[in-house]
């Protein structure tokens, strides 16, 4: 009797949630911001306005990073993601304007810019991503969800191989070459991050 109720203990789960600001402090902890001169951090957006002249340009390159203890072996990691990118008076762009977020050491990349847009898990592309557009996420040990839709990882993926718990998010305008003054802008938005964890 004795062994069946350890049994029954051992399959018992218990499941609990915190939400985790995005890019701002929180009751467990806080991101480190880098706010260089026409960028700003807030809650949910980081936004990158590159401007000037070709010779004189300003750009940059924002940055919000932070460790989350155990998320690697969280049952689902959740948020919404956008990227909003605008280029005006230019010839053509020098260097790409760029926008992502990623989690777990880059085991999870989900990201809109001129060098990629697409979500993907350890090298595995699911998702391609566009500009403006929302997708709202669900990252589990084995699948994740994107907009309602399902997508099962190849076998031997799961969040809890990935070699650590930071998140880093990064947005950059772009540089546009241009005889006149020019200006880029990138917001990278990331509602608050909600964690499942099992016990």
């Amino acid at each position: 009797m004795n062994k069946k109720i350890i049994e029954l203990l051992k399959n018992t789960h218990h499941v609990y949630t915190r939400v985790y600001n995005a890019f701002m402090p929180d009751e467990w902890g806080s991101w480190i911001n880098s706010i260089p001169g026409g960028s700003s951090i807030s809650n949910g957006l980081i936004r990158s306005v590159c401007s000037g002249y070709t010779n004189s340009a300003n750009l940059p390159r924002p940055n919000s990073s932070r460790t989350i203890d155990g998320l690697k072996y969280a049952k689902s990691i959740n948020f919404v993601f956008s990227c909003y990118q605008k280029t005006t008076k230019g010839w053509y762009v020098r260097e790409q304007p760029d926008g992502y977020i990623q989690l777990l050491n880059g085991y999870i990349m989900v990201r809109y810019g001129g060098y990629a847009c697409h979500v993907m898990v350890n090298g595995n592309r699911f998702v391609t991503t566009v500009n403006n557009v929302s997708y709202s996420l669900s990252f589990y040990q084995d699948y994740l969800i994107c907009n309602g839709t399902r997508y099962d990882y190849p076998s031997g993926i799961k969040l809890s191989n990935a070699l650590g718990n930071n998140i880093y998010a990064y947005s950059f305008g772009g540089f546009i070459t241009s005889n006149d003054y020019f200006e880029c802008s990138c917001d990278l938005k990331v509602s608050n991050i909600t964690v499942e964890y099992l016990t």
